[in-house]
Parts: structure tokens; sequence; C-alpha cells
């Protein structure tokens, strides 16, 4: 029995080391976008709430702008959930 756990180990080292390396390639991804959209979230929230504080936008307007500010806030959180999946998919390949 511990023969066969050892060749699974081998024969799946490679598809390990591939979630290894599409792992880190989403992080780095998820990083990035969470940096950008995080900022370009921030500045339509405070956009809509300004223009309409001033008059400048309608009520409906406004909402779509902070709706369409929290999905892009909610993006990276999503690619972050899809991390941890990747992880939980090399863990368990690892069998212990």
């Amino acid at each position: 029995m511990v023969v066969v756990r050892i060749i699974i180990r081998i024969l799946l080292l490679p598809v390990r080391m591939c979630l290894t390396i599409i792992q880190l390639v989403v992080m780095f991804f998820t990083w990035l976008s969470a940096t950008v959209f995080h900022i370009l979230s921030g500045i339509i929230c405070i956009t809509a709430i300004l223009g309409y504080g001033f008059g400048q936008e309608t009520g409906t307007e406004t909402i779509r702008m902070l709706v369409i500010g929290f999905i892009l806030y909610v993006l990276p959180i999503l690619a972050g959930w899809a991390v941890v999946w990747l992880e939980a998919i090399k863990i368990r390949l690892m069998g212990d």
C-alpha cells in the first residue's frame, strides 16, 4: 500500500506543479486587479455620491454608479476565492 501511494504521488507531481504555477499567476493577477479595481471603484463611488449631492446626477444614475463601483470592488474578491479553491485541490491531491 505504501508503494502505491508513492507511485501515485510521483504520477501526480506534474499536476501539482501545474496547479502551483496557475495559482501563482492567478494570485498575481488578483493582486493587480484588486489594486486597480479598488481605486477605480472608490473613484466611481465618490463621484456618484458627490454628483448626487451637488445635484448633477439623478437618484437612478447614482444607484447605477454605486452598483458598478460595488461590482468592480467584488471582482478581485471572487478571484481570491478561486485561489483558495486551487489550494484546496492541491491539498486534496497530496492525500495527507
